[in-house]
């Protein structure tokens, strides 16, 4: 009885002080409430998840000229003025035939040369990229991964909360590299990526309905790219309503009223310029 009275002694603080390390936060952006690690831990765990998950698709695309021009439109869409929550964001080329893009917790995002082959202009890459930064504003990697976590059992997430060293925080990431490949999005995370995105995308000055073209793109490949498609849609799954519900937003947000679908793209020559940059697809070399 007295070692059960002890055990208990010992497991009580370590619970509370967890909880208090983990934290319950409401989100500026989404209005939710999360629990959420500190700022320090999130980014520790995409920093170090990151070149194991870059080397499952291909590495950067070496041009720095268009690693530039992208992380130049990432840095629109994430501006302070911007996004509502503030991360070191970066944004990478990956040398990937499968088109798609992914955000690692703390602001790490990347984009296939696949997916950037399957657009035309530049607001489409706006929409790309702001999507992928309403992922890691609303922490949706972050809460599928805790989740993972809880589920491991509570000692695995008292003992990272409390201040794992360096050692045990590079043993999760890379647990956390292996999966976010395959990490699927639910279609409320999706929904709530959408909407995010392009409330990023208009205040950088891009014309929102960049976003519904996005998915119409994304719709066409469904028809041509087989498997690549499909395992593109294992973390962002395409629903029919994704688009009628972006249209919707737009067109009943008053701060998009001033766009048109039909309005031409001006920096459309530029990113097909960029990306004329991309290397040629692995079955055309």
């Amino acid at each position: 009885m007295h070692a059960r009275n002890n055990i208990c002694l010992v497991l009580i603080p370590i619970v509370c002080i967890a909880l208090l390390a983990v934290g319950c936060t409401t989100n500026p952006a989404t209005h939710k409430s999360q629990l959420v690690f500190s700022t320090e831990k999130e980014i520790a765990i995409g920093t170090e998840a990151a070149p194991e998950f870059e080397k499952q698709f291909g590495g950067e695309v070496a041009n720095e000229n268009l690693q530039a021009y992208v992380r130049s439109v990432g840095a629109k869409v994430s501006a302070k003025n911007v996004v509502e929550v503030e991360w070191p964001y970066e944004y990478t080329v990956l040398n990937s035939d499968i088109p798609n893009a992914f955000a690692l917790p703390g602001g790490k995002i990347y984009i296939t040369a696949g997916l950037m082959r399957a657009m035309t202009n530049e607001r489409q890459l706006g929409g790309v990229l702001g999507h992928e930064t309403g992922h890691v504003v609303a922490r949706h990697s972050m809460d599928q991964i805790q989740q993972q976590m809880i589920a491991g059992g509570l000692a695995s997430i008292v003992g990272y909360a409390i201040g794992g060293d360096v050692g045990a925080v590079a043993e999760m990431a890379t647990k956390v590299a292996t999966k976010m490949a395959t990490l699927k999005y639910s279609r409320d995370d999706e929904f709530e990526a959408d909407q995010l995105g392009i409330r990023y995308m208009a205040r950088a000055g891009y014309n929102p309905w960049g976003m519904v073209e996005l998915l119409q793109v994304l719709e066409s490949l469904s028809g041509s790219k087989g498997g690549a498609f499909t395992e593109m849609m294992q973390t962002h799954p395409l629903t029919a309503n994704r688009i009628a519900d972006a249209e919707e937003i737009i067109r009943s947000g008053n701060e998009y009223k001033k766009y048109s679908a039909d309005a031409p793209d001006q920096h459309a020559e530029k990113f097909m310029k960029m990306r004329a940059l991309l290397p040629p697809p692995a079955a055309e070399e």
